[in-house]
């Protein structure tokens, strides 16, 4: 008696079903990959702000003066992970895992992430904005940003967004 055996019509069906399965979880699958890599650079912005409140809490209640452009001649600014390095702060922190430019920002800016430049070294009280028309103190820093992705590289129902991380310690995706 002959063994069974799988006849060529039933592996090609066998083989259409896997192919079409596939196709159906690719796009699950890639949507999973980008929400792990955002929530990875949700984790590198949470410790970036406990950093910020320690820098803050140990240097007269003021805000990290971290360069935001690239370094030049006469630039004299400390980059994040010099003002942050102290506090646990390496390299691999400050770059986002969905950076589109990914070495190439981080070898530019030294960080995945752009600071505010608005925060530069003020009191974490109540900071000054210098305008046109004089100076505004905002009373509630919450409200103010201290660092984002530099580009929206983050995929949200649909739509690309940015990773925040606010004055107050809170991160959120805008």
């Amino acid at each position: 008696m002959k063994s069974p055996a799988f006849t060529l019509v039933e592996l090609l069906v066998a083989v259409a079903i896997l192919a079409i399965l596939a196709s159906i979880a690719t796009p699950a699958i890639g949507s999973m990959i980008e929400r792990g890599r955002s929530a990875k650079c949700l984790g590198n912005l949470r410790q970036i702000g406990v950093a910020v409140q320690q820098y803050v809490s140990e240097n007269d209640y003021r805000f990290p003066p971290i360069e935001t452009v690239p370094p030049s001649l006469g630039n004299e600014g400390r980059s994040a992970l010099e003002t942050l390095g102290p506090y646990g702060i390496n390299l691999g922190t400050l770059t986002c895992p969905s950076d589109v430019a990914g070495p190439d920002t981080v070898a530019l800016y030294g960080s995945s992430y752009h600071f505010s430049p608005v925060l530069q070294d003020e009191l974490a009280s109540s900071v000054n904005i210098y305008g046109r028309r004089g100076i505004f103190r905002i009373p509630n820093v919450g409200r103010l940003t201290v660092c984002t992705d530099y580009q929206a590289v983050h995929a949200s129902s649909g739509r690309l967004g940015m990773n925040v991380l606010k004055a107050d310690g809170r991160v959120m995706q805008r």
